[in-house]
This record gives C-alpha cells, sequence and structure tokens, in this order.
C-alpha cells in the first residue's frame, strides 16, 4: 500500500471513531466524500472500503430510532472494535489484518436478527453504488468502479443515470494563447 494512502486511511479511521463518539453524522459523511476524492486518484480498494464504511455509518447513524433496537448495541461495538483493531492493523502495515476488519464492518448485518438488519444491509448496498457514482464521476469508467467494488454495471449505470452524473458537460478551456498569456501573467 502506498505510504500516503495508507496515511489518509489512518486519518479517515480516527476521524471517523471520534465523529461516532460525538454522533456527528456530517463528519462522517465529510470523511466519506474526501477519500473518494484520492480513491479516484489511486483507484485503490482499501481506500473505497473505508469510504463506503463511513458514508454507510453517516447513514445509519443519522436515523436515532435505530438505538431502539435490541442489536443495536452489537452493531455500534462491532463497527467501533473493529475500526479501532483496522487502525491498529494498519499502523502495524498489517494490510491482509486491516481488510479482514473493515470486511467485519461491512458483514456485521449477519449478526443481527431485528429489522436493524434489514435496514443496515439497504444501507451498505447503497452506499456502495452512492460512492461508485462518485468514482465514475471522478472520471473513473463504469466498469473498473464496478471491479473495483464488487457490484453490478447495470447497479452503477442505473444510479448514474438516474442522478444526471453522465449528463455532465465536459470542462472546456481556454483557447492556448489565453491560457500563455495568463500563465506569463503571473510572472510579470
Amino acid at each position: 500500500m502506498i505510504e500516503s494512502v495508507k496515511n489518509d486511511i489512518l486519518n479517515v479511521i480516527k476521524e471517523s471513531l471520534v465523529a461516532i463518539k460525538e454522533e456527528n453524522v456530517l463528519k462522517l459523511r465529510s470523511l466519506s466524500d474526501q477519500t473518494i476524492h484520492s480513491s479516484s486518484i489511486f483507484q485503490d480498494e482499501n481506500t473505497i472500503s473505508i469510504a463506503i464504511v463511513s458514508y454507510s455509518l453517516s447513514k445509519v447513524f443519522e436515523r436515532k430510532r435505530y438505538k431502539m433496537y435490541n442489536d443495536w448495541k452489537i452493531f455500534y461495538e462491532t463497527c467501533v472494535n473493529n475500526l479501532n483493531k483496522a487502525k491498529e492493523s494498519l499502523e502495524k502495515n498489517n494490510i491482509n489484518d486491516y481488510k479482514t476488519f473493515i470486511k467485519n464492518i461491512l458483514n456485521v448485518i449477519e449478526k443481527l436478527s431485528s429489522n436493524l438488519k434489514k435496514y443496515v444491509k439497504e444501507v451498505i448496498e447503497k452506499a456502495e453504488i452512492v460512492k461508485g457514482s462518485r468514482l465514475y464521476e471522478h472520471g473513473i469508467s463504469i466498469g473498473r468502479t464496478a471491479e473495483l467494488l464488487g457490484i453490478s454495471k447495470w447497479e452503477l449505470m442505473d444510479y448514474a443515470g438516474k442522478t444526471g452524473i453522465a449528463d455532465v458537460e465536459e470542462s472546456k478551456s481556454l483557447p492556448i494563447d489565453n491560457r500563455l498569456k495568463f500563465a506569463r501573467s503571473l510572472f510579470q
């Protein structure tokens, strides 16, 4: 794993733990958005998975009524414990354990029995598609994005089509003469 990517992921995990403790849903979502940007640059599965985790957690924690379910404590503790273990593993450069702990968070739904299971499963599935569409928006092809996330191209295309991401016009640059003139003006 590239050192800068590892440091970004560590920062996201540390900040996510603080946001969870403070119940700061907006911070979790913001961390996910920041991570997607670097995911599009490096196309790293580890970065993408932490973006999905932080986004999913933001969506689950924003619904206060979920705390009423009997298995909320299992969900909460599984998430926090595995984030801590993922952080420790990454600090020790143990990438395989890091991946295992992140997967444990995404697979926490298997431990749940109430309606919380259904909600969390939907949130995680939707998070993969939402974050995939953001990667696509950053210029990664639908095929590559689907491959990185392990989701269907069709689900991703359907969502991207509904959001209008594919309809955005390409940016147009100034003519080369104008760009040169501007660049020269910076050095005068």
